[in-house]
């Protein structure tokens, strides 16, 4: 099951093989998060932030004018 589930986080970009010949790592061998997580994720996170920001007074009224009619 886990080898299972390597090979499709693997597939999917969420972690990376690490050689035991890589300096970066300190010739360790293994799984690490992927560079590409890590960024999709904080971008993600800046996304959701920028929702709950509200950035138009216009938008804003018109979404109570929206709930007053339901």
């Amino acid at each position: 099951m886990l080898e299972t589930v390597q090979s499709k986080m693997r597939r999917t970009g969420i972690i990376d093989h690490v050689s035991r010949f890589n300096k970066r790592y300190g010739y360790r061998e293994g799984w690490v998060i992927s560079s590409r997580w890590a960024k999709a994720l904080k971008r993600l996170n800046e996304l959701m932030l920028g929702f709950r920001q509200k950035a138009d007074a216009l938008q804003e009224r018109k979404d109570r004018d929206l709930f007053r009619y339901v």
